[in-house]
């Protein structure tokens, strides 16, 4: 028989039969597509389709609501009623009342036609596969209808929430927000202020070397179990988050971003560490501001350590040339693999970044690298907007003579210099 000739006819299965596969089988096939186009077209081709394809093509998607788009959304709200829209697919959600990335300077601040969450989030219904939910920008100017309306329209999936450029009137309306997201285990607070204080609670100044709860159990609710915390606020926040956590005891976070700002604040979140520090993998510091009081021997599982924002000019904090080797100095685990620290150069002419570099404590840096403990390091970035072969060569000009000696308890290839870009540190780091 010649093969070349021959064709075999085919059948599309009838309807019935079609719906007879288990939708399993098809979300197992989709799976493995990864590409947009492809996606698109598996969602025309059959109802069987439809909702693997869409579920596969808006999981890594994000879907901005804001002040220029929220009635278009609410009209796509009401047809998913009656069949199968985005709505059920999407996995992240930002819900922006006027602009995240700014805190704004007062309840009343702002432009006063933003949508109110008391009023819209209510209406924002039929969102099954929230996962990840950015609340941007809450001015003061919610209560008892927007709590309900997390928890009722996202509580059940959520399990990641930032709240980022947030004014709250009280410590209690932060507490009813994470309350209403049982299964949240990532918290991110990127400027967060308490318009009411904290006049509610014990609190008082740290005394630098003790570790005194700042927060009383009995005052606030417990914490929920969090593996992931980033806490990018004010110092005084900052110390009310920390302290709050210690008072509640061992917290199994395997991530923590946060910022150094002053000895009171360092201490509290060293205290921190000294509860609940074994558990920590990661390790990013976000605001290089002074290293006084901060202790990252707790962290003994330790894996990856960022630092960023260095800064070398003459109107830094004082010790910013010494940040990197104080932070290193501390740390005790044997499984560190990963350090990038994030240096912001400002100056256009090499000069003025040649002097600039030469008061970076490489002396010290070099010299408290020599210990056994990292022996397990594998990368050693520095992470540069600009001048990126000047730092080369100041690091190079360091490096070379303890290499020389074999003192090094890494292979010295793991140093390099690599770009920095700020959309990558929002989104990277």
């Amino acid at each position: 028989m010649n093969l070349a000739s021959y064709s075999r006819s085919t059948t599309p299965l009838s309807g019935e039969l079609t719906e007879l596969i288990p939708h399993e089988i098809y979300e197992y096939i989709i799976s493995f597509l990864d590409d947009g186009l492809t996606l698109k077209s598996c969602s025309l081709t059959c109802r069987a389709w439809l909702k693997t394809s869409w579920k596969c093509l808006f999981a890594g998607e994000s879907l901005v609501v804001h002040r220029d788009n929220i009635y278009d959304l609410l009209e796509i709200i009401e047809r998913d009623i009656h069949t199968v829209t985005i709505i059920r697919f999407v996995e992240r959600l930002y819900i922006e009342q006027g602009g995240s990335r700014r805190l704004p300077f007062g309840i009343d601040d702002g432009d006063t036609q933003v949508f109110q969450f008391d009023e819209f989030l209510s209406r924002l219904v039929g969102f099954k596969s929230v996962r990840m939910l950015r609340l941007g920008w809450i001015r003061g100017d919610i209560g008892p209808p927007t709590m309900t309306s997390i928890q009722n329209n996202f509580g059940a999936g959520v399990t990641s929430l930032e709240l980022n450029s947030v004014v709250l009137r009280s410590v209690s309306q932060f507490f009813e927000i994470l309350h209403a997201l049982p299964r949240l285990t990532s918290l991110t607070l990127a400027g967060l202020s308490l318009a009411g204080g904290l006049e509610d609670y014990t609190y008082y100044s740290q005394v630098p070397g003790t570790l005194v709860a700042l927060v009383q159990p009995e005052t606030t609710p417990r914490p929920p179990q969090l593996n992931e915390l980033c806490c990018n606020v004010v110092k005084e926040v900052t110390k009310f988050i920390f302290s709050w956590l210690v008072s509640h005891g061992s917290i199994p976070i395997q991530t923590l971003a946060v910022g150094l700002f002053d000895g009171p604040t360092n201490y509290t979140v060293s205290h921190f560490l000294a509860e609940s520090g074994s558990a920590i993998e990661t390790v990013k510091l976000w605001d290089a501001y002074t290293a006084t009081g901060f202790d990252l021997s707790p962290c003994t599982n330790l894996r990856t350590l960022r630092m960023g924002w260095i800064h070398l000019s003459s109107t830094s904090p004082p010790g910013s040339e010494t940040f990197v080797t104080d932070v290193l100095k501390t740390v005790s685990s044997t499984c560190l693999e990963e350090v990038l620290v994030v240096v912001q150069i400002l100056i256009s002419n090499s000069p003025g970044v040649d002097r600039d570099l030469a008061a970076f404590d490489w002396k010290g840096l070099v010299s408290v690298l020599q210990h056994p403990r990292f022996q397990s390091l594998r990368r050693f970035h520095f992470a540069v907007p600009s001048h990126a072969q000047v730092v080369i060569q100041s690091l190079m000009k360091h490096i070379k003579p303890v290499v020389a000696s074999g003192k090094l308890p890494f292979d010295p290839s793991v140093f390099s210099v690599v770009g920095w870009s700020r959309s990558e540190y929002a989104g990277n780091w």
